[in-house]
């Protein structure tokens, strides 16, 4: 079913679990956002508003169709319905925008909203430098890559992920649908870096032994059809690089505690290293490490593929709870402990024994 705007067809009065800041309201926003930002928050709101933006169901990856609303916003205000599969446990937007509709959002709206061009680029490729090594590093602890291996980064970006590869002896090439920043990163590296997407990577003429996803993954709009391009890339045995951000790890670790923090209208998927495995090992890819944060390397096999059926055991109960008892400790330290230590309680938190 496609929806033409957010109304009645879309807002439902489903009952969002995770509480009444989870809701959606056309006129909230992040207070940290600043004025360009909110400027494409507008436009983004007036596309849903007159159905330029339209909507559609999308249905689990396991298949099932019975699941719960956590939530109906984003961090920046944005609707964004974030529904878990009771079945698997995976997240998801759900509706979700169109293709047609994501595509809009990408070109036009994305960088902006999300506030990468409020940050000077020489400043954020500094920073990707370094992200860039703690990857090379980390893919070079649980694998060898052949001599002149050939490497490729889906999302490239600014093509800093493969820099410590170019630097190291491998053949690269990446892509990203950000023209603007494959420019700027073109005369940064001096590596071949195109705008497009994975078929565009069919006109190097070989098949790599690495591809690199960083955040990439969880905004796949269709995932088996992405993951049968990329096999089509991949050499026998060859290996595939994933990071999305692991709900366990990121609400902890990179979002304060806060929920809020983790939910964004770009991505479609929201993933544990459980259920991304599952989804991985459905497409003939076996696991050779991975952790919560997710940072996971895969191994291209010939195996007899998981079945979809054969689902993650009480993976949805664990991140449910998981997601109720974080928001209750956000809730608290909201409500209790940060008034506290402003008046100088700054103990608090060692007392109550909870952080």
């Amino acid at each position: 079913m496609v929806y033409r705007s957010i109304g009645e067809e879309v807002t439902q009065m489903r009952s969002v679990v995770l509480g009444k800041r989870f809701m959606y309201d056309q006129n909230c926003c992040n207070s940290g956002m600043s004025g360009i930002a909110l400027e494409s928050k507008k436009r983004v709101d007036d596309k849903i508003k007159s159905g330029f933006y339209r909507y559609e169901n999308n249905p689990c990856y396991c298949g099932n169709d019975d699941d719960i609303l956590f939530a109906e916003r984003d961090w920046f205000g944005n609707y964004y319905p974030f529904v878990m599969c009771k079945r698997c446990g995976i997240g998801r937007a759900s509706p979700r925008l169109a293709e047609e509709s994501y595509v809009d959002f990408y070109t036009h709206e994305y960088r902006t909203l999300y506030g990468d061009n409020d940050r000077d680029k020489e400043e954020l490729y500094g920073l990707r430098i370094k992200q860039a090594q703690d990857v090379y590093n980390f893919i070079g602890k649980h694998i060898t890559l052949p001599e002149s291996a050939l490497v490729f980064d889906i999302g490239c970006n600014m093509g800093t992920m493969l820099l410590p590869f170019y630097n190291n002896g491998c053949r690269v090439m990446g892509v990203d649908y950000g023209i603007e920043y494959i420019d700027f990163g073109r005369k940064r590296t001096g590596l071949r870096l195109e705008a497009g997407g994975v078929d565009r990577l069919m006109d190097f003429g070989e098949k790599a032994d690495l591809i690199i996803l960083n955040h990439v993954f969880e905004h796949f709009f269709d995932i088996d059809k992405e993951l049968k391009k990329i096999r089509q890339l991949l050499k026998p045995s060859a290996h595939i690089y994933i990071s999305v951000p692991g709900t366990f790890w990121w609400i902890k670790n990179r979002c304060s505690g806060d929920i809020l923090a983790l939910l964004q209208n770009a991505h479609i998927w929201q993933f544990s290293q459980e259920t991304l495995k599952y989804v991985m090992e459905t497409s003939d890819f076996q696991l050779v490490f991975g952790n919560e944060e997710v940072s996971a390397i895969y191994k291209n096999v010939d195996l007899v593929r998981r079945k979809r059926s054969d689902i993650p055991r009480d993976e949805f109960e664990k991140i449910s709870k998981y997601l109720i008892s974080m928001e209750r400790k956000h809730l608290l330290k909201r409500s209790i402990i940060k008034p506290l230590e402003m008046l100088g309680a700054r103990k608090i938190r060692d007392l109550l024994k909870i952080w």
